[in-house]
């Protein structure tokens, strides 16, 4: 049996049982090290591991032909499980893939293993998978494992034993690093918190917005608020309100920062902290106005009717005769042009965001090339914001009509201009000679650079000119 295809395990608990099921399945020779290996019943649990061994902990550390052991127990029972074999374990190599209960930044796992054992060769990975991961192709996980060891020759073993188990390797650093690893199965929507508000933020002042104007409209007005409508046909105002600002203030950053290198000359000039913070939340504001539009689309779709939206059916005069008696009423309501259009281009708008929301996934987001992921991303984000922008100015262009002189008091115009402003960017920045540009100075071009040069040149020139005629006078 090679050594090299000899693995030993510590541990028979659910993840050891996985960790051994997918070694196996890679073609390793599994040895499990058990407390009590006669009662372990590992068969009886799990007939997929009949080819695993299974064997006392101390005949598994005493074997010199292992020498990957994945420690699969509790870290607080390491330095028992090792402590009677600090002579045997010195030249094997051992995974660490316990997690902490909370994260910490003066310490880990793998750095307290070494200072337990110094010069154990200790290597921090596969704590970032779960035991579905490992057992499971389909299974939608992560299928990266990161590597932390201060030991150079361990860390590339154990490397080519996630690369040969069919996971991506990913070399993290020294072992200080498995902090950052430790702490990350412990993280919880890591950068999510100030998107939060902010778009909780603009809901709040959109209903804020749409309660003023209600307010207003009622005061001046005979007919009574309906209370009664407030769960669905009010708030689905702020609720389709906030959907399009949001998603136009995820693109607007990216607009803002294009001429702000041009107008720099350089792309090297930092941004400032509030404006980078905002370019990094695109992803996680873009989802939340894929939140708020499905939102907007289940509750339009329930109260679709001519007693909610009058104006997206065409009308219907029925007059009936004197004697009524046998008289057979039939007729169908359908919808204006108005009402088709602005469902069509809003139905198109919800899947085109949704194919975003979907590739913003870091499993999908992995299967696509840089230019499918800008172009889902960059093109195809501007597309479905035009059409985004379209739903509303349909539904909303008749009434702007009607009065345009209120129509800069409209809910829907106001909504309107941020992504109006967006889209007016965009189609500055795709023009040739402004595109181009930019390219170039994406590509590393600098125009204070090339001033630089001939402003050096020039003073250089003039100095020559200077030492000259003083060394003539």
């Amino acid at each position: 049996m090679e050594s090299s295809k000899k693995i030993g395990i510590i541990g028979t608990g659910d993840y050891g049982r996985a960790l051994a099921n997918r070694l196996l399945r890679c073609g390793y020779d599994v040895i499990m090290g058990s407390r009590d290996p006669d009662h372990s019943r590992l068969t009886q649990i799990d007939q997929r591991l009949t080819f695993a061994e299974v064997i006392n902990t101390k005949e598994l550390l005493e074997d010199s032909n292992i020498e990957i052991v994945f420690l699969a127990i509790h870290s607080w029972n390491f330095e028992s499980c090792l402590s009677s074999f600090r002579n045997q374990i010195q030249d094997k190599i051992f995974i660490d893939i316990s997690n902490r209960e909370r994260p910490s930044k003066t310490e880990s796992n793998a750095e307290k293993l070494v200072e337990a054992f110094p010069g154990l060769r200790v290597v921090k990975a596969f704590n970032t998978l779960s035991a579905y991961a490992l057992e499971s192709d389909t299974f939608g996980g992560t299928k990266q494992v990161l590597i932390a060891s201060d030991d150079t020759t361990a860390k590339e073993k154990v490397s080519n034993l996630a690369r040969e188990m069919g996971f991506t390797p990913v070399d993290y650093g020294v072992l200080r690093a498995s902090r950052e690893i430790e702490a990350y199965p412990l993280t919880l929507m890591v950068g999510w918190g100030w998107p939060t508000l902010f778009c909780l933020g603009i809901f709040i002042g959109w209903n804020i917005v749409v309660c003023i104007k209600y307010i207003y409209y009622y005061s001046r007005s005979t007919r009574r608020f309906k209370w009664d409508q407030v769960p669905l046909a009010y708030l689905n105002k702020p609720v389709c309100l906030t959907a399009i600002t949001l998603l136009a203030l995820s693109y607007l950053p990216g607009c803002l920062a294009a001429f702000l290198q041009i107008i720099n000359g350089t792309k090297y000039k930092r941004f400032p902290n509030w404006f980078d913070r905002w370019l990094k939340a695109r992803k996680m504001i873009g989802l939340y106005a894929l939140f708020f539009s499905v939102w907007h689309v289940a509750i339009s779709g329930i109260y679709m009717s001519p007693g909610y939206l009058g104006s997206w059916f065409e009308s219907t005069k029925v007059h009936l005769p004197e004697n009524t008696s046998d008289y057979v009423l039939d007729f169908s309501v359908r919808m204006n042009l108005r009402g088709e259009g602005t469902i069509s281009v809003g139905i198109l708008a919800l899947l085109l965001m949704s194919i975003l929301g979907l590739s913003s996934l870091p499993s999908v987001g992995a299967i696509l090339n840089w230019r499918e992921w800008r172009f889902v991303q960059s093109h195809l984000g501007y597309v479905t914001l035009f059409l985004v922008t379209a739903h509303v100015v349909i539904f909303a262009l008749p009434g702007w009509m009607r009065s345009p002189v209120k129509m800069l008091y409209r809910s829907t115009f106001m909504a309107c201009v941020i992504p109006f402003i967006v889209l007016f960017m965009k189609l500055i920045l795709i023009t040739p000679c402004v595109g181009g540009y930019l390219d170039k100075i994406r590509g590393g071009w600098e125009r204070r650079k090339s001033y630089r040069k001939s402003t050096d040149h020039f003073l250089m020139k003039n100095t020559n000119l200077d030492i000259s005629s003083s060394i003539e006078t």
